[in-house]
């Protein structure tokens, strides 16, 4: 519990302060990037703490069977996402609707 803690803390500080460092970068506001950082890094942690059976895996299983006439196992997939990740998948959330509230007059 305390390790789920200390993930989701540190997940929530890099991902804000990655986003108040674009901002000082950019002189634009907070909430212009939030968005993007969140989804990026979703998909950041999502594509590297995968199982490994992805599209790489099958591609190089497939030039295996290939040259060699071995069949390779079919591996299901299976999506399990650590806290990390959900974390960053709240993050995103919170921020569109952030944004949605932020710039409601736009809409």
């Amino acid at each position: 519990m305390k390790r789920k803690l200390i993930t989701i803390i540190a997940t929530l500080f890099v991902l804000i302060g990655l986003g108040f460092g674009v901002a000082y970068l950019t002189h634009t506001k907070f909430i212009d990037y939030s968005i993007f950082i969140g989804l990026a890094a979703t998909v950041a942690i999502g594509f590297f703490t995968s199982k490994g059976d992805g599209f790489g895996t099958r591609h190089l299983d497939m030039s295996i069977q290939g040259s060699t006439g071995i069949r390779m196992e079919n591996k299901k997939r299976e999506f399990s996402p650590n806290v990390a990740f959900l974390t960053s998948a709240a993050y995103t959330i919170i921020t569109i609707a952030a944004t949605v509230f932020h710039y409601r007059s736009y809409f």
